[in-house]
């Protein structure tokens, strides 16, 4: 895989929602106190509670931005720095108010590559902003739900001294399911982690074919 575009087309034919929410759980900080079936496990509940909370979603019959207005959730677009250190930011959710930032410059990158490269065609995406926002209403869902995040739910242990114990929060999970509910929504043919590989493809394509190797070994 020598070029962006190589990359991308080897990562479309292995990029099952199951196999990106795989690869998504072995960068988490926790990953390495995880087992394979756990891993799998796991990924497959934040699969299906994503899933589950966009079919709702959608059949209100209205966009991500106009579903976001209803529940009183305020979209705004950033001119912030793209890059957070290593992170590539797309989009953010804060709870209080509640609030969507659309970090605009990555998001206007993203759709001119989507476009150039036509892979926008084959992901079902014209442009992206939609695919974020909805993405973020699942964090709004379920910061407003009353339960235990999916994270949480989902803790492991670290520590154990008698019957207390340190549990650590799997954050990706709640990033996987948020992009099942963004799948589900507009019903997109790929999960929008997908999306990583793209902007990576251009514009870190020794990340991009290190991550490619282990999505085809998922």
């Amino acid at each position: 895989m020598s070029s962006g575009g190589e990359i991308l087309v080897a990562c479309l034919d292995a990029a099952s929602p199951e196999a990106l929410a795989r690869l998504m759980l072995m960068q988490d900080p926790v990953a390495a106190s995880l087992t394979v079936e756990q891993r799998h496990r796991m990924a497959c509940a934040a699969l299906e509670e994503g899933d589950k909370v966009g079919v709702t979603l959608r059949d209100h019959g209205m966009a991500p931005e106009a579903i976001a207005r209803a529940l009183g959730v305020m979209i705004v677009e950033t001119q912030e720095p793209a890059w957070a250190g290593p992170f590539l930011r797309y989009a953010d959710y804060r709870s209080h108010p509640p609030e969507i930032r659309l970090f605009r410059k990555t998001l206007g990158w993203l759709d001119l590559l989507l476009e150039q490269t036509g892979v926008g065609n084959i992901l079902g995406i014209e442009r992206v902003a939609s695919v974020f926002v909805a993405h973020e209403l699942f964090h709004h869902i379920e910061a407003r739900s009353g339960e235990p995040s999916l994270a949480r739910r989902h803790a492991v242990t670290k520590l154990r001294v008698a019957t207390w114990r340190l549990r650590a929060p799997v954050l990706t999970l709640s990033e996987i399911a948020a992009g099942a509910c963004a799948q589900a929504m507009l019903s997109l043919p790929y999960h929008p982690a997908i999306l990583d590989f793209v902007a990576l493809s251009h514009a870190a394509p020794q990340i991009a074919q290190a991550r490619a190797t282990k999505l085809m070994q998922m």
